[in-house]
């Protein structure tokens, strides 16, 4: 039996309230191009800063499935000369512009984001995506979300924490939930989504034990 879980994207949609034609375009080029020819995660995000006019912080890890966007960004910082500028995500959250023109006064000050999904987890004898989308309906912090799921028995990973539970750094998370007395293992899983064609190993966490490394 697969250890693989795989997400089949049938539905997925991340815009900017006020997103321009212009962006649009730009960004369902990007999705063209890496759908044409899978690339993994730091040439997803270098073909996204070379083609896009700028990118937000918050967006990144929706639009391409980045699991490590801050690490990425300054592995490319330097090469790519990005400037950077400071704005407020969905009104109430810090976020950082990047972009590879040198003038950033016409990007604005603040970006609000909506964003839906259908998708099916496919894990044999796990668990499907209800799980966690009954979950998200219950409470709206992410964290809480996440402690959650862990409690109740299921194995979360990033991709889940990403599309369900509102999670962009699942790791920072369950950090803070192990200072606070929670005993979360750590396993390794691997994982194919089909929105970017790619196959990959991340770490999956759970309550459970026997599956600690």
């Amino acid at each position: 039996m697969s250890d693989r879980i795989d997400y089949q994207i049938e539905k997925y949609s991340f815009t900017e309230i006020e997103e321009t034609p212009r962006l649009s375009r730009q960004w369902e080029e990007v999705r063209e191009e890496y759908h044409r020819e899978p690339q993994d995660a730091e040439q997803r995000l270098r073909l996204a800063l070379l083609n896009v006019d700028y990118v937000t912080s918050f967006e990144l890890p929706f639009r391409l499935l980045l699991l490590r966007a801050p690490q990425l960004i300054d592995k490319l910082r330097d090469e790519l000369q990005l400037s950077q500028k400071s704005v407020v995500i969905n009104d109430n959250k810090r976020g950082e512009v990047y972009s590879i023109k040198a003038d950033l006064s016409a990007v604005p000050d603040a970006f609000r984001y909506r964003f839906s999904n259908r998708i099916r987890r496919i894990e044999p004898g796990g668990t499907p995506a209800t799980a966690y989308q009954q979950i998200a309906l219950q409470v709206r912090n992410p964290r809480e979300r996440l402690k959650i799921a862990l409690e109740s028995g299921l194995q979360v990973n990033a991709l889940d924490g990403l599309f369900w539970l509102g999670l962009q750094r699942i790791a920072a998370d369950i950090s803070v939930l192990r200072q606070s007395g929670m005993a979360i293992a750590t396993a390794e899983r691997n994982v194919f989504d089909s929105l970017t064609g790619t196959i990959r190993t991340i770490p999956t966490y759970s309550l459970n034990p026997e599956i600690a490394r």
